[in-house]
């Protein structure tokens, strides 16, 4: 069961709302489908990293999650609405893609490091697993192992997906499109915010 919610989480965190996601879809129109997905895989394994941390952190300190359980889901739910609503009603900024001569291990490392940066995304993960009740899973070695994988092959499948079909019809996609599929996944996550407001309260 673990492992099917790391499959959601990572569907949820791989959706393209941000400026690097925006990024990589552009780099699969201008440097090629290839390049583009090792890119995508360098943010999957940051998603990886911080949901493995979030849920042994959390964990750990269970006993004050229960006991400021409702609060700490209102607080999360906010800021996903937060995030959600920045997304869609502000403007995106398109960090530019120009053609480099990087290898595929510069591509990989160097989403990797902008995606690192983006701690705000330690709340989103928490967010996601309020709703899905992850936490309410025990510590195991092999808890652990299947939702990192879990969250391994949601991201790299919503990815590879995404990028092979910008690719192959690159010639019908332009920025304006690029920034309209950022919005509605902004749009989605203001949805989740909402929606994890009211499981907040939902016994």
């Amino acid at each position: 069961m673990i492992f099917w919610k790391g499959i959601i989480t990572g569907l949820i965190l791989s959706l393209p709302f941000g400026p690097v996601g925006i990024y990589c879809m552009e780099k699969a129109m201008i440097e090629g489908e290839k390049k583009a997905y090792v890119s995508a895989l360098g943010m999957v394994t940051v998603d990886i990293i911080y949901g493995i941390i979030s849920f042994l952190f959390i964990s750990r300190v269970e006993s004050y999650v229960i006991k400021f359980e409702t609060p700490l889901k209102v607080l999360i739910s906010v800021f996903l609405i937060f995030v959600g609503s920045k997304k869609f009603f502000g403007k995106s900024k398109v960090k530019e893609v120009e053609d480099d001569n990087y290898t595929l291990v510069q591509d990989y490392f160097e989403t990797f490091l902008l995606a690192i940066f983006n701690i705000s995304s330690i709340l989103v993960i928490a967010g996601i697993y309020t709703l899905l009740g992850i936490l309410d899973s025990p510590i195991r070695e092999m808890t652990v192992l299947e939702l990192g994988t879990g969250i391994g092959i949601g991201g790299a499948s919503l990815w590879f997906t995404t990028i092979f079909l910008i690719y192959h019809f690159k010639k019908k996609v332009t920025m304006d499109i690029l920034l309209k599929l950022s919005k509605l996944s902004g749009l989605i996550i203001l949805i989740f915010g909402i929606a994890t407001i009211i499981f907040a309260f939902y016994k």
